[in-house]
């Protein structure tokens, strides 16, 4: 049975592991990722030893930082891969960073020319934002095998072209592609948060990643002041101002079912302010602009549907993603257009897995209207391999995909 000091150090978990690894990796570089790695996880494993109820450290980023860093040296000195402990800079003044490193980290990795956009994705998803392989695999539709195999190449690849590298983190020569990568980062992480499917958060938004994910967005704009990272934050503000809507008694409410008057209407507000349109579009404006138009609309009509059919449209020629294909498939099922949402829903199904939740929930809606089992077969595919209660619950009461 878990006990308090038990929750403590699983909340701290996410919290900290970036900071952790970003202040560790600026100290020792990437040949040391996988001796980095293990010393954040016996950190944490001693921390269950020595944090007694009532007697947690009150510096407890500290605690664990001092614990995994002087971990890293013992284990470079056993592999006899360091002569003298001060070929580091392990003095006191680094024992406790300050600064929060984690983007620096982020766009230091963004600028290797060695490693694949999709490969930098998913280790930095993994090891500055701490997220369990399950969950990338969710959000990149790419299996646990293939995330593990990802990730131990980007090991190799980032220890070979950072070997002369300079550990220095800075914002200096920073391309606009870097920028990019980091901007598709923080877009993933929001929405693994925003959506999450893990059974350790009783809702269904793990809200602390999500103000992560707009903390560090607000950063990256300030530095650059880039319009794209602008309309992501416009989007990140108009998702966040539905929380406290989103999740009502225990129970999930749909977008469309909520009670407007319990969203937050300061971030609507500052998601306005970001909403910037921008010379050219850009997938973040578009999804923007689509949150924003549902928002504001008086009527879910045929007629809004269209509109957002549109939009849609439009983000597919920007970004052709079968999670965008799936978006409009349920839009052109809205719109009474359920052949063309049955000929796009042939094309989705052969770019995504079988077993893709929202995919098999879509599919259920749109079979809706041949009054047949199809749709609850499916139903009952996705229940079975769905293991959180909130989410079973609202499947089962709505048969529904207004998620």
């Amino acid at each position: 049975m878990k006990n308090k000091t038990d929750d403590v150090v699983e909340s701290s978990y996410r919290t900290y592991y970036g900071k952790l690894f970003s202040a560790l990796f600026s100290q020792f570089g990437a040949n040391y990722v996988s001796e980095i790695e293990d010393a954040i996880q016996n950190s944490f494993y001693k921390s269950l030893k020595s944090w007694k109820p009532n007697q947690v450290p009150n510096n407890k980023e500290n605690w664990l930082f001092i614990v995994a860093r002087n971990d890293v040296l013992n284990q470079i000195k056993k592999e006899n891969r360091l002569q003298s402990a001060s070929h580091f800079r392990v003095d006191e003044e680094t024992e406790n960073p300050n600064e929060d490193l984690r983007l620096k980290t982020i766009l230091f990795l963004s600028k290797s020319k060695n490693v694949s956009s999709k490969a930098k994705v998913i280790f930095i998803l993994k090891n500055i934002f701490g997220l369990h392989v399950k969950e990338i695999s969710e959000c990149t539709l790419l299996s646990q095998d293939a995330i593990y195999k990802s990730i131990n190449r980007a090991k190799k690849d980032f220890r070979q072209s950072t070997k002369n590298a300079n550990f220095d983190l800075t914002f200096e020569q920073t391309a606009e592609k870097d920028i990019e990568i980091v901007e598709e980062i923080l877009y993933a992480v929001f929405n693994i948060g925003f959506d999450s499917f893990s059974e350790k958060i009783k809702s269904v938004i793990n809200e602390d990643l999500c103000l992560e994910a707009l903390a560090l967005a607000k950063i990256l704009s300030v530095k650059f002041q880039r319009v794209t990272t602008k309309n992501l934050l416009a989007l990140f503000c108009f998702h966040l101002s539905r929380i406290p809507a989103k999740v009502k008694h225990g129970k999930i409410i749909s977008f469309f079912e909520q009670d407007k008057t319990n969203w937050n209407e300061d971030f609507i507000k500052l998601g306005f302010h970001y909403l910037k349109k921008p010379e050219r579009l850009n997938k973040y404006y578009v999804e923007a602009l689509i949150a924003s138009k549902h928002m504001t609309t008086k009527e879910l009509d045929i007629h809004h549907w269209n509109e957002i059919i549109k939009l849609y449209q439009l983000l597919l020629s920007i970004s052709n993603s079968p999670i965008t294909k799936l978006n409009l498939c349920y839009c052109l099922s809205k719109a009474q257009r359920i052949e063309e949402a049955k000929a796009l829903l042939k094309i989705v199904e052969s770019e995504l897995p079988n077993e893709h939740i929202y995919l098999s929930l879509v599919k259920a809606n749109i079979f809706t209207d041949k009054k047949t089992l199809e749709s609850e077969k499916i139903i009952d595919q996705v229940l079975k391999s769905i293991n959180q209660k909130i989410r079973r619950e609202y499947i089962l009461e709505n048969m529904s995909t207004d998620f």
